[in-house]
């Protein structure tokens, strides 16, 4: 990765780490993969999908994966035949706190900006970054815009790594750095407020590549002819609470999730569907894999904080079902 800096300037990261993967006195660490979930099906059975593309998409093919595609999300690979499946491990060298509190010192006395590598990690080092802000608001009583500026010290921070595998910062004003958050004696005047001036900006484009699972109308029609347009979880009814803009309305939930199914299969619409409302529904994904509907009743019911109420005893007699365990 090359080395740059925020001006027109010539600089060259003088770092001993910059020049080579396993930098001195680095610890060689044992870091866990976590991916994503798998990758499409037309990638193979065996491809993974991951975050942290930047990173990963160049140190694990030096480890024996195989890169199936890069995109500005997430990286798509197959991992060696030693690690057949999840949980993943490499082992790469990461520098201590102290190592990495060093070269935030030795940045901040050259008094430069960067971008660049440190062993096998994106690193950045930004000098003194202006943390102003402009309090605006509208007097009250002659209606005039007022403005207040808040002065906070220009803030120092270097950071290795990415976030989804391994990261590291160091953050300081004047010279005088801490290891990760800013210990509260310095921190911003204005707490509340956002210490970037850049806009916060939406509706970016992105190209985002999804396994989409057909789902079988004819098998949710007949899953709430049996159980009603009523959540098996909560009892909620969406006509009950809304009147007719509501009818009609429900999610019909797989106990099984398609994706952990193999590929084309017979459905139940009693066994395998079940109609949950839309804050039942979250909720049982939250988990992976799935709560099922019996966990999210029975927290629903002790919440609630009463295990007797009779529309839930009854739905709890119709749906108990083995495929909802």
């Amino acid at each position: 990765m090359e080395n740059t800096i925020s001006d027109d300037e010539e600089f060259e990261l003088d770092e001993p780490a910059a020049n080579t993967h396993t930098p001195p006195g680095w610890p060689i660490k044992t870091i866990e993969l976590v991916p994503s979930g798998k990758g499409p099906k037309h990638y193979g059975p065996s491809a993974f999908r991951f975050g942290a593309a930047l990173t990963l998409s160049v140190i694990l093919p030096r480890r024996g994966w195989t890169l199936v595609r890069k995109t500005k999300t997430y990286v798509y690979l197959v991992p060696p035949a030693d690690q057949p499946s999840p949980p993943f491990t490499i082992a790469i060298a990461v520098p201590t706190p102290e190592q990495a509190m060093e070269i935030a010192l030795r940045s901040y006395r050259r008094g430069k900006s960067w971008t660049g590598q440190l062993g096998e990690w994106p690193a950045w080092y930004l000098h003194e970054r202006n943390r102003d802000m402009q309090e605006i608001w509208r007097d009250p009583d002659t209606g005039e815009m007022r403005t207040m500026l808040l002065a906070n010290p220009p803030q120092s921070s270097l950071s290795i790594g990415q976030w989804g595998v391994w990261e590291m910062e160091v953050t300081g004003e004047a010279g005088e750095f801490a290891n990760g958050a800013l210990p509260p004696s310095m921190l911003p005047v204005q707490a509340a407020a956002v210490d970037s001036p850049a806009p916060l900006l939406e509706g970016a484009g992105r190209i985002l590549e999804l396994t989409h699972y057909e789902r079988n109308p004819v098998a949710r029609r007949l899953c709430l002819a049996h159980y009603g347009c009523r959540c098996q979880a909560c009892g909620m009814s969406y006509e009950e609470r809304y009147g007719a803009i509501g009818a009609d309305l429900i999610h019909v939930h797989h106990v099984i999730p398609l994706a952990a199914r193999d590929g084309e299969h017979e459905v139940d619409p009693i066994r395998d569907l079940v109609p949950l409302c839309a804050n039942c529904h979250h909720v049982v994904h939250c988990r992976n894999p799935p709560y099922s509907v019996k966990e999210v009743r029975r927290a629903f019911m002790m919440r609630a904080g009463n295990l007797h109420h009779q529309s839930l005893l009854t739905l709890s007699g119709r749906h108990d079902g083995s495929g909802d365990q």
